[in-house]
């Protein structure tokens, strides 16, 4: 009679004892079906004998009616647990061998691993720190940074933690600076892994109200001043966000988003399309003085009333527009449209860009904003034709995969051509008289989500 000694386990493939008169071989890990499986080799001719296999709960029993030499006995059983150590006897009146090995069952995959999906809205990560995932398949392991907007780290860490397909897990940090970007890598135990980058910056850009004449969208000399005090804001915004970028070592792109609103007075079509061109013509204002973002535009009309009135009303705080720099397009809903109109791609900024001094009026603004982004108390508020043409509907910005926000409720979307001239109506003030001022409030609406997700194949050590 003769024995094998123990051999100690192996991740990938094994042969065990290759000069005796028995070999075994085996995967280190299950197939695609959960199953493990141990080969047996014969290297001479071999009596019956009983295989016998221990472990992971429960015992494998085959009976081998003998083996001529060169033939091999493939012997496969459904693994339970994600790892499990074997046992393994030869039972014969002339053979005996023993012998063990290590199985895991693969619970992801390396490549695409999926999607995270966020779970937080923008009150959660900008008020309340936190930022909740879904894990589209088990992970092994995640890490995180945290930026604010000046590119600082302001909490980052390493989880190793065993995460179900389904279950959720977050990050926090305790800083009250702004944030401008969570970086969240996560990875499964095969290679797999996704990162993720959440962007909810977003700044609604102040201005004074510009005041039209009836039925028109043309901006007067005299109205002028006003938009270009919104441009200079957001030229500083665009400037800011690039230093970000270089910090962070990202190529966040940044859009901006004008909408025009009426209050009731006229009809619901002519304040519709008036509301449009009224928003077309500050946004081509933007583009024609060197704002080198993307830039889309959309109308309202009499929909999303900030002060709710009936019909006929002629309510100033209605007659408003609504400036938007964030990284997404944002999310329908309330006073958000659902479609909007490209009026330019994003481009170079111009040569010998110079920035123009902050406007005197909205230091106030700037100064909020700076505590804002550094943690402290106050609340921000937020010549030639346009190559992009006017597409409609919001396009993905170059260099980032963007996510979108979710569970937003749709709004009606505009209606009425870009560029055709709505009728008159006479004495409406509303779908007539004045058009834009700032809207204060900052909608939960507008969410944006920015995201990378980047896949790679990385092989474990053998």
């Amino acid at each position: 009679m003769f024995s094998f000694a123990t051999i100690a386990p192996v991740v990938i493939a094994a042969a065990a004892v290759a000069d005796g008169p028995l070999s075994y071989e085996y995967m280190g890990q299950t197939d695609g079906a959960g199953r493990a499986a141990l080969t047996l080799v014969a290297n001479e001719d071999l009596p019956p004998f009983t295989v016998v296999i221990r472990g992971d709960g429960q015992t494998i029993r085959k009976k081998v009616p003998g083996m001529r030499a060169g033939s091999r006995k493939k012997i496969a059983w459904k693994q339970r647990s994600r790892q499990a150590h074997y046992e393994m006897s030869i039972e014969s009146d002339e053979l005996s061998a023993t012998f063990e090995f290590d199985v895991l069952r693969p619970v992801g995959k390396a490549g695409k691993i999926g999607n995270l999906v966020v779970l937080s809205d923008r009150d959660e990560i900008v008020e309340g720190h936190k930022v909740r995932y879904r894990a589209p398949s088990p992970l092994s392991s995640y890490e995180y940074k945290v930026y604010d907007t000046r590119g600082n780290v302001i909490a980052e860490g390493l989880v190793t933690k065993e995460i179900g397909t389904g279950e959720v897990f977050e990050v926090t940090w305790d800083s009250p600076a702004e944030v401008f970007m969570v970086y969240v890598k996560a990875e499964n135990d095969f290679g797999g892994f996704v990162e993720y980058k959440l962007v909810p910056w977003s700044v609604e850009i102040p201005h004074t109200e510009v005041n039209f004449d009836s039925g028109k969208y043309d901006i007067k000399p005299d109205q002028e001043w006003k938009v270009k005090e919104a441009l200079a804001v957001a030229l500083h915004e665009l400037v800011g966000l690039q230093k970000v970028n270089e910090a962070v070592g990202a190529q966040i792109t940044p859009r901006l988003y004008i909408v025009g609103y009426t209050d009731t007075v006229g009809s619901a079509a002519d304040n519709q399309k008036l509301s449009e061109n009224r928003a077309r013509a500050i946004a081509k204002y933007f583009y024609d003085h060197g704002f080198w973002a993307e830039i889309y535009y959309a109308g309202m009309g009499e929909r999303g009333l900030r002060v709710p009135t009936g019909d006929n009303v002629d309510e100033v705080r209605n007659r408003r527009a609504l400036y938007l720099l964030t990284v997404q397009q944002p999310a329908p809903g309330g006073q958000i449209p659902a479609r909007w109109r490209k009026l330019a791609d994003a481009r170079p900024m111009p040569a010998n860009f110079e920035l123009p001094p902050y406007p005197e009026r909205f230091l106030k603004h700037k100064e909020e904003r700076e505590r804002q982004q550094s943690g402290g108390a106050g609340a921000g508020g937020g010549g030639a034709e346009p190559s992009g043409g006017e597409d409609e509907g919001g396009a993905a910005g170059a260099g980032e995969d963007l996510g979108t926000s979710a569970g937003s409720p749709d709004a009606e979307a505009p209606g009425g051509a870009a560029d055709e001239t709505p009728p008159p109506v006479d004495g409406a003030p509303g779908a007539s008289a004045k058009g834009c001022s700032v809207s204060g409030a900052r909608s939960r609406a507008w969410l944006a989500l920015c995201f990378v997700l980047a896949l790679a194949r990385r092989r474990r050590p053998a």
